[in-house]
């Protein structure tokens, strides 16, 4: 169902004009058509009315996850606006609060603009509210009360706000002819947005309906009117969910059950039960011919299509906060990217932390913001994470997301938003840099919560950490990457205080599971570059990830490494098992209930998230002695096991 929601009677009438309703209701007036498909509702004027007019209407109506509500209205326009034009509204900002609100916009055909609710009609523009991005500025009285009301229960990515200019704020107002007269030339256009939107959302929520409808009927085949607690239940649904996510079927499951006794310790046999399925779903290689491959076909329960992704289209909305609006990198970014729209915020985190953000649709079609790191700039070492020896071991987060899109990433579990965070006060953090390196020397990590080389094209991080790095010989600097930037490589003077750390897996692996990342060829060759170059040169099996027939493709990612690599030219090599924070697990299976790493039957020790003891040494154990067989030495080898997970080693996926 489509909701649009007007102010005023001439707004209403031009929908009604075109689209044909009967009235429902006569506190707040709302019409809806025949087929139940669109309902019009008019608050009245003013933020207070919308506000109330759409908490009455949300309380005494029923509405589905796919709905979707447009507040359409006139509104007053800044002088590089037209008359007649309609604008997607990308801000919202109460005039007498100066609260602002950043509806969720993603692809669409409009011209978007930051509005202004003001409690008043606007004659003149208020004062120091000029456009400080590169968006038109608007003015009503309305959008910021519908927007309050809506985003109390609705997802944002549901609410849109429509304007069309009717006047500049000069006293002069249109006629309510005017006004439906206006307003109607929209609707066409507007309404096939709308409703193609509620198709999308509709789709997926039958998608995932269907997954849930099969699952539960699974569980309870699979419970056979046993005895199962709720956790025996919440386990099982879980293995369930995790065995269809590698390809499993209905068969595969049931082939793994004992048979059915006469016992009378019913409990008993569901707890067997239910350990046989954790065993077969751990050990699926050997018996289950749908599992013997990783590749996407193998895998038809949750398949669905990546969207091609390309590195400079994301970023079609960037955030800038209004202390970095001047500053140099911001000047350089937003020069590089001259159609996106420019949103002017007070703070970072007035966007990435707003709530019930659609991180499905953050994933393919991400935004930017741009801000000063007001807060700590480097951090010890995680638990998690490899200090390689380094007594000072410290990493920054200079940005926060990634570019890439890997299916195990610790930063969906770790973050409220896909959106990207760039830092671009890079001065401040050489400031306190220079402080740490007076006192110790220090090893820093600068890559962990983003991929720093991946966009070193369009960002200076990367190679200003490098350049600093190259006059300071105390700082021992590692980037991680799964990037192929040969042309950054190349244009860096070598240090040895530089450590180029690529992170390798299995191109079967990297074609499922590391969206929108280099193959493994292309990554490889950038490392023979980097080591030719004079780099330090680390190689990161980290994380391996228990995958039906892991034995045989990290095995073969060892030899095609080596196919390419001596060891000569490695300095280092990191080796790890897949691990993730308890409370990270939680909120990956959020992100992205479909995937296989949400629903792994882990072990859980001191909050870390892992494959029990045996399975660590078997996938460990492979790795080394395939690199043992490429003449690498213990001496090179940086392993991280369970029983290190309180010691010092998170970010391991990067």
């Amino acid at each position: 169902m489509i909701l649009i929601i007007t102010a005023i009677t001439p707004e209403a009438n031009a929908v009604l004009s075109e689209f044909p309703m009967k009235k429902k209701e006569l506190t707040f007036p709302l019409y809806e058509s025949e087929d139940g498909a669109m309902r019009l509702l008019v608050t009245g004027p003013g933020k207070l009315s919308a506000a109330m007019a759409v908490t009455a209407y949300l309380t005494r109506y029923d509405f589905s996850a796919g709905d979707v509500f447009c507040n359409l209205g006139i509104c007053g326009g800044s002088d590089n606006t037209v008359i007649g034009e309609g604008y997607f509204c990308a801000a919202l900002t109460d005039h007498s609060t100066g609260k602002a609100l950043y509806p969720e916009l993603y692809t669409h055909p409009f011209p978007e603009a930051c509005l202004i609710t003001s409690d008043a009609p606007v004659t003149t523009a208020p004062a120091n509210s000029g456009p400080e991005g590169n968006l038109p500025l608007l003015y009503d009285m309305e959008a910021y009360g519908v927007a309050s009301a809506l985003y109390r229960s609705i997802l944002p990515s549901h609410c849109f706000f429509y304007k069309v200019v009717s006047d500049f704020c000069n006293g002069s107002f249109p006629s309510p002819e005017e006004i439906t007269g206006l307003i109607r030339p929209h609707l066409k256009k507007l309404l096939t947005f709308l409703s193609d939107h509620e198709t999308h959302l509709i789709d997926e929520l039958t998608v995932g309906s269907s997954h849930t409808r099969i699952i539960a009927s699974l569980t309870e085949e699979l419970m056979d009117s046993l005895p199962f607690s709720t956790t025996m239940e919440r386990k099982l649904t879980e293995l369930i969910t995790y065995a269809l996510s590698i390809g499993m079927t209905r068969d595969d499951l049931f082939s793994a059950l004992p048979a059915r006794t006469d016992t009378p310790h019913k409990k008993r046999e569901a707890l067997t039960r239910l350990e046989a399925l954790e065993h077969f779903v751990k050990n699926p290689s050997a018996t289950v011919k749908s599992a013997d491959s990783i590749h996407p076909a193998s895998a038809p329960f949750f398949a669905t299509p990546q969207a091609e992704k390309k590195l400079l289209r994301p970023f079609r909305h960037i955030y800038v906060e209004r202390e970095v609006l001047s500053h140099t990198v911001t000047k350089q970014f937003i020069e590089r990217f001259k159609h996106a729209s420019v949103i002017p915020i007070d703070h970072y985190k007035d966007v990435f932390n707003r709530s019930r953000q659609n991180l499905r649709a953050q994933e393919t079609e991400p935004a930017l913001i741009l801000a000063a790191n007001r807060g700590t700039l480097f951090y010890p070492g995680a638990p998690v994470c490899q200090s390689f020896g380094e007594e000072h071991f410290m990493y920054t987060s200079c940005i926060m997301n990634c570019l890439y899109d890997c299916d195990y990433c610790y930063l969906q579990g770790m973050y409220p938003s896909g959106t990207m965070v760039v830092f671009v006060n890079l001065e401040d953090y050489f400031k306190e840099l220079d402080r740490l390196l007076e006192m110790h020397p220090v090893y820093l990590c600068c890559s962990y919560d983003s991929d720093l080389t991946a966009l070193c094209g369009v960002l200076p991080h990367a190679e200003a950490f490098c350049r600093y790095a190259l006059s300071h010989p105390d700082l021992r600097l590692e980037l991680r990457t799964k990037s192929a930037a040969l042309p950054f490589i190349r244009q860096l003077p070598a240090a040895k205080n530089i450590v180029m750390a690529f992170t390798l897996s299995p191109q079967e692996i990297i074609s499922r599971y590391e969206h929108y990342t280099p193959s493994l060829n292309a990554r490889l060759n950038t490392a023979k570059e980097a080591a030719k170059k004079g780099f330090s040169l680390r190689l990161c099996f980290d994380p391996v990830l228990d995958v039906p027939n892991a034995a045989e493709l990290y095995t073969t990612l060892v030899d095609e490494t080596f196919s390419v690599l001596s060891p000569e030219e490695i300095a280092d090599i990191s080796l790890g098992v897949f691990r993730l924070s308890k409370d990270y697990i939680k909120q990956l299976k959020k992100a992205k209930p479909s995937c296989a790493f949400s629903h792994y039957p882990y072990t859980l020790s001191d909050g870390v998230c892992h494959y029990d003891t045996n399975r660590c040494d078997e996938l460990l154990n492979t790795v080394k002695e395939a690199l043992y067989r490429h003449r690498i030495t213990n001496d090179k080898l940086f392993i991280w096991t369970p029983e290190e997970s309180g010691e010092g080693d998170s970010h391991a996926d990067k």
